[in-house]
């Protein structure tokens, strides 16, 4: 058998290399790129999966923070609507005002009560704001009118509307008349003492729904 020269020796390891090549890349590299490929389709598939749920995890969590909110609006809403039954409580309380800001209440006479029309929304108007409804949700509430007239000084007629613009419960104004109250036999230095007369709207929950 006649030996192999130097150059059969390299054509011979050049082509086992090839065939080693040939073999790495059509049963090791070929399939192991295929396998990273579906690898990296299922990583992006899976993010793409946790990306949407994290949006509605997120989108959830905003929800329940606005249920809360509208809860917790409701219930302040609710706070500030007397029952049906407490309206002796609340015009004593106004008498109360009267008397804190030292104002001489002349007249506070109560309406009957009445089931108004529910406007958009169902909400009474805010203190002193008619017609601008409050946030929070629907409630079932009656209205009765309350008339009121008290004299003092300016300052102190002043303190008494302001009293009533910040009152704990609902009550729209509707109405202010402001005058003079003359009195016979008072000085010209003392302070002019003022007669308001006030129109309002007060807002209290029905019987069957007011429990406290």
């Amino acid at each position: 058998m006649k030996p192999l020269t130097p150059r059969d020796k390299i054509v011979i390891w050049a082509l086992g290399l090839v065939v080693l090549i040939a073999i790495f890349y059509f049963y090791v590299y070929t399939p192991k790129t295929r396998e990273i490929s579906v690898l990296s389709q299922q990583v992006k598939t899976a993010q793409a999966d946790l990306a949407r749920l994290q949006a509605q995890a997120a989108r959830k969590e905003e929800l329940d923070r606005r249920v809360q909110q509208i809860q917790h609006d409701l219930q302040d809403i609710e706070a500030k609507l007397p029952s049906a039954r407490e309206i002796p409580v609340l015009l004593v309380r106004l008498e109360s005002l009267a008397s804190q800001t030292s104002a001489n209440l002349m007249l506070i006479k109560p309406g009957p009560l009445q089931t108004p029309q529910a406007p958009v929304g169902g909400q009474p108007p805010q203190p002193g704001r008619p017609g601008a409804p409050p946030a929070g949700s629907t409630i079932s509430y009656q209205t009765f009118s309350l008339e009121l007239t008290v004299e003092g000084p300016f300052d102190v007629i002043s303190s008494f509307v302001h009293g009533i613009e910040t009152f704990p419960r609902f009550i729209s104004m509707t109405d202010l008349r402001l005058s003079m109250a003359l009195r016979a036999g008072q000085a010209t230095t003392d302070r002019p003492v003022l007669n308001l007369g006030l129109q309002a709207t007060t807002y209290v929950l029905p019987e069957s729904g007011g429990s406290r």
